[in-house]
């Protein structure tokens, strides 16, 4: 029973249960019918006799014999009628049918005493048989079967009726919930009931369409995950190139200056070079930290007054712009952006570092927000196309950059933007480079 599907289980539970009312009632009629027809009959006697008993008070005693005779006849009952005058006992009527082969023979009296129009006084008895009793539940017995049959045929319609009716949305309820659990998302419940089955389908719809955007969430998180596990594995790739270069440099220098080869007697000379060395990787590898530690915390985005701190940040390198004979020119529209401000402040160190690297001298650097676009814009030599691609998907190599010098800078920025989904583009002008972030869709 366990394994038969939800229709065939509610139509053998339902039938089951019709037909055991149907035979709980057949049975109850079987036993209790002659019992009630009997006491229907003795009844229906007892009344027929308090009739002719008033029948037979508005009449005198000659003429209560024919009156009596008169109505048993018409009833068809037998009485029996004896005057206490003069000890006459009449039988009225037609005789009793009494079976006498049958041991279940029975006689229903009724006794009344009876005083007529002129006052005499008279026994009546009122007599009938269970023969009719018989006769009538015999005649019911032989449609028995029939209407057992009619019952259980009536059940059956009705089971399977109500089976149907029951199991049909518990079915589509199982048939949508599979497609769902198959991760269909076209699957939903289309025009909920009014009832309790409607409000749970609704409940469902809700609790899937969450799902799914769950579902959705952790997809766009885990190819973030890849993607910073891809940009990671590049960034590590292209680090041990870049270290590689002046480690090996570094060696060539240490391995002459300690074989006094050449040139490499004057040590002083080259010890100067090492050093340099060295200290360029360092920074290197510092950059390499910080630009790894943005991208594993994880950074609150808060809102940014553009306007009011880019110009607290660009006064800090006021020195280094001094320095290089630089000029800072800001055209600053008020602006206000959602971000983080540690990217963002990490982003415009490098951009504003890297344009004042590589400017040239008593050049002027120009700063612009406006129309929800921030621009940083230096004098330099123009960088190719291959060169941009480079700095931006890989650490940028010594010799193709115009200053000649190794960082993350862009790489680092170019991160940092994507994480923020901040639009940016690095392309070349007349005068040098620019740098534009597009906070349209962000505003």
């Amino acid at each position: 029973m366990r394994k038969l599907k939800l229709f065939p289980k509610i139509f053998i539970y339902t039938l089951s249960i019709l037909g055991t009312l149907v035979a709980i009632a057949h049975l109850f009629l079987y036993f209790a019918f002659p019992h009630f027809y009997l006491q229907e009959r003795q009844q229906e006697l007892s009344q027929k006799a308090d009739v002719l008993v008033e029948s037979l008070s508005k009449v005198d005693e000659q003429e209560a014999a024919s009156a009596l005779q008169l109505y048993a006849k018409n009833e068809g009952i037998t009485a029996y009628l004896r005057k206490e005058s003069n000890g006459e006992n009449l039988q009225l009527g037609s005789e009793l049918a009494i079976d006498e082969n049958s041991d279940q023979n029975s006689v229903i009296i009724e006794d009344r005493q009876v005083t007529t129009k002129d006052g005499k006084q008279m026994q009546l008895q009122v007599v009938t048989t269970t023969e009719s009793v018989k006769q009538a539940t015999k005649v019911t017995f032989r449609y028995l079967p029939l209407s057992l049959a009619i019952s259980i045929f009536t059940a059956v319609i009705f089971s399977y009726i109500y089976a149907r009716k029951l199991s049909k949305p518990l079915m589509q309820m199982s048939r949508v919930t599979k497609k769902m659990m198959e991760l269909d998302r076209d699957a939903r419940f289309v025009n909920p009931r009014a009832d309790e089955i409607g409000q749970m389908e609704m409940q469902i719809n809700e609790l899937y369409e969450h799902l799914l955007s769950v579902i959705d969430e952790l997809e766009e998180k885990n190819q973030k995950m890849i993607q910073l596990e891809k940009t990671k594995v590049d960034f590590l790739r292209s680090a041990s190139h870049e270290l590689k270069t002046p480690l090996a440099g570094l060696r060539i220098l240490l391995e002459n200056m300690s074989l006094n080869v050449g040139k490499y007697k004057d040590r002083d000379k080259y010890l100067e070079e090492s050093i340099a060395k060295v200290d360029q990787m360092s920074v290197l590898v510092q950059e390499i930290l910080a630009l790894s530690k943005l991208q594993e915390e994880t950074l609150t985005k808060e809102e940014i007054a553009l306007d009011k701190v880019l110009p607290e940040w660009n006064r800090e390198f006021q020195l280094l712009l001094q320095e290089k004979g630089l000029v800072l020119e800001e055209n600053i529209e008020p602006f206000t952006i959602e971000a983080s401000p540690i990217a963002l402040r990490n982003v415009w160190n490098n951009l504003l570092m890297n344009a004042i690297k590589h400017s040239s001298k008593e050049g002027v650097i120009r700063v612009e927000l406006k129309d929800q676009s921030l621009t940083i814009e230096n004098p330099c030599v123009p960088l190719t196309k291959e060169q941009i691609e480079t700095a931006f998907s890989l650490l940028p190599s010594s010799k193709g950059t115009t200053g000649g010098g190794n960082g993350v800078g862009l790489y680092s920025v170019h991160q940092l933007l994507e994480r923020e989904q901040i639009e940016h583009r690095f392309f070349a002008t007349a005068e040098g480079m620019c740098f534009e972030m597009n906070f349209k869709e962000k505003a």
